[in-house]
């Protein structure tokens, strides 16, 4: 019975609070005042008034009319309250859902952008890091169509986190020094401080120690250029105290601020106390003494004021000052029996009320137990009724989720057949896509050795025997015939070289993935573009023959790509084995191009890159941007040989 009254009280509460809620979103349709339009997005969005049921509610309100500007300040309301809740699954769901319904919309750039970082932010919560990354660059297109290059922060800091959950600590480092790029010159102390404060972590972490002095410093001279006391007090400034020559100097400054601008006594306490010790470490008693004093003169609670005598007994012995040491201890237990004696006062006036409160209880509860007794049968009827049909509702209520359930399961069912369907279908694509590849390799390799076996050596027999004609006809030189075909000789012999080469290139056979590379490096350079090229940790013998090719040619294109389309400068291409399996980067200064643009349609290179990736079983990032340079990502797994026993 009571279980079921429970039920019923819930029930009840639920449907008041929908209401409630039903109520705030028609006031918010029908208001013209601003305040009270801003107090309603802000009660429902930070999930004060409805729970689950109002925010339903709020989400169809907006579905049926996106555009409007309260529906939509109030579903991006909502997905920055559960980013300040961590609620991760709530912040993609509505995320996208926003950016669905509003990514035409003109003039939200900037917003847009903000709300992509936010889900960006939400799969790095649940280690979706590919769908951060992508979400990532959508919030970088947005700013830069906004014209808000500082916020181009924002997505890059996300984008270190990536790297760094990846343990790329190259990559995350390099996108967290592009981030304070951003953020250097801002006059947004709060982005710069935050930052900046990042960047010194992870230089403590595993820089260099005279970089990490020099961000220190930079730091530090930021912290003093603050003007608001807030300013001063932000983003963990203690952290450095024990580093920094100048830190005393500068807690100095901030409680004295402190104490001139009246700001709490717990807020000064807690730097109040390293300070002393400091001065106590330094051995400069009278200013810890002074301090302490200073501390006592201002309003605060007797477990700081206990704590500041205890100190100064600490700090007398050490002097062997005996006459304050016994004051101090004679003034540390008058705040504490004083302490007790308001406990004990307290207490007696609590009994006082009490003892009041009681006889007046007795005196309404005499005469209420007259209109009990009436009323007990009338409860007991209605009670009956209520069983009634609480009971019939639940019987309902249940059946209806036993349907739901049922429902869902196989629903869940045929999800799980699609699924396995596709998978089918995306092995038999592999498989497909696996024989033409290796289809064409045979074929490069067969037209290779016949061009060079075959057509190359008739062609040097031809000039073999065309050298013998210039020895016996001297006067064939006379008529210009020879000096031209000999020269038609040489560049044919020449171009069967060339095509044989890229087919399959001779070097690629004598010395390995390094050796070709360094056959690209010279053709770049010979065009008058700088590359680097750099092979870190690369064992051949377990890459195998045939997923060397396949790189090599991978290589190829992107570098063909970049000399065709990027206007580049400079080149880099960096190949760095691991324990899973072998990094490809390459990287160009060119003027770089949009992702979205790239993604509607795709050229023959980069299909053609895309399959060979597959082929590998790795991944492809494209990281790039107008006017910012190109970054393509590749990550083959390869699996090692055991060794033998």
């Amino acid at each position: 019975m009571r279980t079921i009254l429970c039920l019923v009280v819930l029930m009840f509460s639920a449907y008041g609070m929908k209401a409630q809620c039903n109520d705030l979103l028609d006031e918010l349709m029908t208001t013209a005042d601003e305040a009270r339009t801003k107090e309603i997005i802000k009660n429902i969005s930070m999930d004060q008034v409805g729970g689950t049921a109002c925010e339903q509610s709020a989400i169809q309100k907006f579905l049926e009319q996106p555009t409007e500007p309260k529906r939509r300040d109030l579903i991006l309301r909502m997905v920055a309250g559960a980013m300040v809740r961590s609620e991760s699954s709530k912040i993609i769901s509505w995320g996208k859902l926003a950016l669905n319904a509003l990514k035409d919309e003109k003039g939200l750039e900037r917003r847009l952008g903000s709300l992509c970082t936010d889900i960006s932010t939400g799969y790095i919560n649940v280690d979706k890091l590919d769908s951060a990354l992508y979400f990532c660059q959508k919030s970088e297109s947005y700013y830069v169509q906004a014209g808000e290059n500082e916020n181009l922060w924002k997505p890059n800091f996300n984008k270190y986190r990536v790297y760094l959950a990846l343990k790329n600590y190259k990559k995350a480092d390099f996108y967290l020094n592009k981030c304070y790029s951003y953020v250097k010159d801002s006059p947004n102390r709060m982005n710069k401080g935050f930052v900046l404060h990042s960047l010194l972590i992870a230089l403590k972490t595993r820089g260099d120690k005279k970089i990490f002095e020099q961000y220190l410093k930079e730091y530090i001279q930021f912290k003093k250029q603050g003007k608001g006391l807030n300013d001063m007090r932000h983003l963990g400034m203690d952290d450095y105290f024990s580093d920094a020559k100048d830190a005393k100097e500068t807690l100095e400054r901030v409680i004295q601020a402190m104490i001139r601008d009246s700001i709490k006594e717990d807020k000064i306490s807690y730097r109040g106390l390293i300070l002393t010790e400091l001065y106590e470490k330094d051995k400069e008693f009278e200013k810890a003494e002074k301090l302490y004093l200073d501390l006592l003169r201002l309003p605060s609670i007797p477990q700081e004021r206990k704590n500041y005598y205890k100190n100064l007994y600490i700090l007398y012995k050490k002097k062997g000052d005996k006459e304050k040491a016994y004051k101090a201890i004679e003034d540390y237990i008058a705040v504490q029996d004083s302490s007790y004696q308001q406990i004990f006062d307290g207490k007696i006036a609590d009994y006082e009320v009490k003892y009041q409160t009681q006889e007046k209880e007795k005196e309404i509860l005499r005469k209420n137990l007259e209109l009990i007794k009436v009323r007990n049968r009338q409860r007991n009827l209605v009670g009956l009724a209520v069983f009634a049909i609480v009971l019939a509702g639940g019987m309902f209520y249940f059946y209806q989720r036993r349907l739901k359930y049922q429902r869902e399961m196989k629903e869940k069912d045929m999800q799980i057949q699609r699924q396995k369907i596709a998978e089918l279908e995306q092995k038999n694509k592999l498989l497909a896509l696996n024989s033409m590849i290796e289809g064409q390799e045979s074929e490069r390799l067969r037209i290779a050795q016949d061009l060079h076996d075959g057509l190359g050596g008739l062609l040097t027999t031809v000039k073999a025997h065309f050298n013998a004609i210039e020895r016996e006809i001297a006067n064939i030189k006379n008529m210009n015939v020879y000096e031209k075909t000999n020269q038609l000789i040489d560049e044919a012999c020449a171009e069967v070289r060339r095509i044989a080469h890229d087919m399959v290139p001779h070097s690629l056979k004598m010395n390995g993935l390094q050796g070709v590379l360094s056959d690209i490096q010279q053709s770049v350079k010979s065009r008058g573009v700088a590359c680097d090229v750099e092979i870190h940790h690369l064992d051949e013998s377990i890459l195998g023959e045939q997923k060397a090719v396949m790189i090599y040619r991978i290589v190829q294109e992107v570098v063909n790509n970049a000399m065709k389309h990027a206007n580049a400068s400079h080149l880099l291409i960096q190949l760095i084995g691991h324990d899973h399996g072998l990094n490809v980067m390459i990287e160009d200064n060119g003027k770089g191009f949009d992702i979205n643009s790239l993604i509607g349609g795709k050229g023959m290179g980069l299909k053609s890159i895309e399959s060979r990736v597959k082929y590998l079983e790795g991944t492809l990032n494209i990281d790039s941007a107008p006017s910012q340079g190109t970054t393509i990502n590749i990550e083959i797994p390869i699996q090692k040989q055991n060794a033998p026993i």
